[in-house]
């Protein structure tokens, strides 16, 4: 019979030749690979409960995670995936297992929406289902066992940017949703994106005189809460400008936010960083989980204002 302590050791490095091979064919993102993906992450202790309806239509439904029963509940995250709002290829909540078990596994609730998307609205309607689905998290989540009184919004690219509207625009949550959103969390987000390149993007949030009200840079008060805005060197998808405008206006607003650099990963490389295979691969979760853990106490002040290379 092998000793726990080798157990544990191959697995690691099992880890870490599955961490290279997904860090490489990841960028494909292909149906398989995320099977892949999410298959490693059922094997952790959480608890699923899937497709609920926030509204009427077929996309108006979220999946909760819960963390283990032995673990403290700590916050919840509610979690919007990209896909260019719909105008690229869009995959649906069912495909981001693998980022509820990463944060499931250090307490955390997640809530994973699907929304609609272009080209059937526009984004009107798609940011009024991002709001609605936090609207929901407040008033209904308790009853599944996640804590509707402590929110993070968090996302990938045009998630991102949903998450970043809803945390700096307060006209698109009720007050008291809006007092319960604890921080925001951006991965490789579009915040300060004018003038806007692709048709796609001129359909979605057009006619051009309501481009500005789709940044959410032109929103910074710097009382807004807490923003982590994370982006990899190698991201071809979404200019470094945006993570440089949005960080440089809160601070110049006396707001709250940190960044985190990373060499050598790209745009979907980013967010892959937070599947099981990848986890220990770069900082990108602890780093996250560094930003929950100290803004889900209660009453803390705005970490000290830095700038982090990895």
């Amino acid at each position: 019979m092998s000793h726990p302590k080798t157990k544990s050791r191959i697995w690691r490095n099992t880890q870490r030749v599955l961490g290279l091979f997904y860090l490489f064919a990841l960028t494909a993102c292909t149906d398989a690979l995320l099977f892949a993906v999410n298959s490693l992450a059922r094997i952790d202790n959480f608890t699923a409960i899937e497709d609920i309806a926030y509204g009427e239509h077929r996309l108006n439904r979220l999946d909760i995670y819960l963390p283990d029963r032995n673990q403290a509940l700590r916050a919840t995250v509610v979690f919007f995936y990209g896909g260019c709002w719909g105008g690229c290829e869009t995959k649906g909540k069912e495909n981001y297992l693998f980022v509820a078990q990463a944060l499931t596994s250090h307490g955390y609730a997640v809530v994973i929406p699907d929304y609609r998307r272009y080209p059937e609205v526009r984004f009107d309607q798609i940011i009024d289902d991002a709001r609605r689905s936090v609207e929901w998290v407040k008033a209904h989540s308790a009853e599944y066992g996640a804590d509707p009184d402590n929110i993070f919004l968090m996302g990938h690219s045009a998630g991102a940017h949903l998450g970043a509207m809803l945390t700096l625009n307060e006209g698109y949550l009720r007050p008291e949703t809006y007092q319960r959103i604890k921080g925001f969390i951006g991965l490789a987000g579009p915040y300060d994106f004018l003038p806007l390149t692709e048709a796609y993007q001129k359909e979605i949030f057009g006619p051009e005189e309501k481009y500005p009200a789709s940044q959410p840079v032109n929103f910074v008060q710097g009382t807004e809460p807490p923003l982590l805005l994370l982006y990899g060197n190698n991201d071809e998808t979404v200019k470094p400008i945006n993570i440089k405008s949005l960080s440089y206006k809160v601070r110049d607003a006396a707001g709250c936010v940190e960044t985190r650099l990373y060499e050598d990963l790209d745009h979907v490389e980013l967010l892959a960083a937070l599947a099981l295979p990848l986890q220990d691969s770069k900082p990108v979760l602890p780093d996250i989980i560094g930003f929950l853990n100290y803004y889900a106490q209660p009453q803390v002040s705005c970490k000290a204002i830095i700038t982090k290379m990895h």
